[in-house]
């Protein structure tokens, strides 16, 4: 027990306490007023005379082959990895010829025989091999070129790709090794 007493309500002492006086609702009380029917007339240039000076620039549209940029470098790194025998080489598949998997193949088991190891089982390399640069050169609208460097450990490698177009995609079908230098 506590030596203060207890505080306990009592009804008959103590008065309600005051409620407001009733609001009426109005008729789009908690809803917000949105002319929702469709506009159906074509919308109308504005006409304010606007100075043709002060409109930005218009955004070029990127080519379709603007993705080549980007996507070669990925590429030429995924081939390095195969021959390396950091991957397998029906990963490519999707963008390649079959020659060009028959040659990726046939150098993973290469390197792989030199090394005593699996070829596309992944190996724990001591120096990975990297995309050092590449440049790309449209022949034609549906065939690229490009080379990339790659690079291993302290020496280079160079690399020649031919790209046509097949459809949405474009696939590989020459693949070229220079020597390692």
């Amino acid at each position: 027990m506590s030596a203060l007493p207890s505080r306990d309500p009592d009804p008959a002492a103590e008065p309600d306490p005051p409620r407001p006086a009733e609001v009426p609702l109005a008729d789009v009380q908690g809803t917000l007023a949105f002319d929702l029917q469709p506009r159906l007339d074509p919308p109308q240039p504005d006409r304010g005379g606007a100075d043709d000076a002060l409109l930005a620039e218009p955004i070029p549209i990127v080519p379709a082959r603007g993705h080549l940029n980007a996507w070669i470098p990925q590429f030429a790194q995924k081939i390095a990895e195969v021959v390396g025998g950091d991957r397998p080489a029906s990963q490519l598949i999707r963008w390649t010829t079959k020659e060009v998997v028959a040659d990726l193949r046939y150098r993973a088991a290469l390197t792989a025989r030199s090394g005593a190891y699996e070829p596309g089982m992944g190996r724990h390399q001591p120096v990975r091999p990297r995309v050092y640069r590449w440049h790309l050169h449209v022949v034609t609208d549906t065939i690229v070129e490009a080379t990339a460097t790659i690079k291993y450990g302290h020496g280079y490698r160079a690399m020649a790709l031919r790209f046509e177009q097949s459809g949405e995609s474009w696939i590989c079908t020459v693949l070229n090794f220079g020597p390692y230098t």
